[in-house]
């Protein structure tokens, strides 16, 4: 078979034409026929390349730009994104991996990436970033004397995505939002019954103080202690 020419797609076959469709352009994207940012052919020379229908094409790029993979501009044409923010594709995907993992892969899965995250952060944080953390901790603290689990919740979302997004890798912080989407369920769920007696701020602060004083050997037990009560809770 000739090698497929760049900037062309693949012809479709007749099963789950929409689904093919979109196979066809995510190949092209992945191949590098298309870069992001790239304004892709017009719908009928879409329809030629691919030989499929309108009604098709369109419900396709409903679904491409519903994951965040295109960008349709009325009366322009269509993108290919440039955005690396998470998208409701990615929460699907990893509510899947979720579903159908065991209590001990999530629990081996968010040590893995906790530790990840806290190591990366040692060495891109900021002061600024490392203050406004320090004030998360803060506010979850007041949040657990007054029993104001929701507010609790906030506050502990807030210094993961924090302490996520001071690691300053896109392809790394979209896959972490994805999965902490998944877990926030969880993690709620965890604070709401540890309620005022919680210890989140407490490990929250060990965390920190591993980021602040790069300090490695302590990052492995700091996550094991912070996900001790959440374990059960997967």
């Amino acid at each position: 078979m000739a090698e497929q020419e760049k900037g062309q797609l693949r012809p479709i076959g007749q099963k789950s034409i929409v689904e093919q469709i979109i196979d066809s352009i995510m190949d092209a994207i992945v191949g590098g026929a298309y870069r992001p940012g790239t304004k892709l052919p017009s719908e009928f020379e879409l329809m030629e390349q691919m030989q499929v229908g309108r009604n098709s094409l369109r419900e396709a790029m409903k679904v491409l730009s519903a994951m965040g993979i295109v960008e349709i501009k009325r009366g322009d044409g269509t993108y290919i994104s440039t955005q690396m923010n998470a998208s409701a594709f990615d929460r699907v995907i990893y509510s899947m991996v979720y579903d159908a993992a065991t209590g001990g892969e999530l629990l081996e899965l968010r040590q893995v990436l906790d530790e990840a995250t806290v190591r990366l952060a040692m060495e891109k944080i900021t002061p600024e970033e490392c203050a406004l953390l320090q004030e998360s901790i803060a506010a979850m603290r007041l949040a657990a004397q007054k029993g104001d689990v929701a507010q609790m919740q906030a506050c502990d979302l807030a210094f993961h995505m924090g302490l996520i997004e001071s690691c300053k890798n896109a392809f790394f912080i979209r896959i972490m939002k994805g999965v902490y989407s998944v877990f926030e369920r969880s993690i709620g769920e965890n604070i709401r019954i540890e309620q005022v007696d919680s210890q989140a701020p407490d490990h929250h602060q060990r965390l920190l103080d591993c980021v602040r004083g790069k300090d490695h050997a302590a990052v492995a037990a700091a996550v094991a202690d912070s996900l001790r009560t959440w374990k059960d809770r997967v």
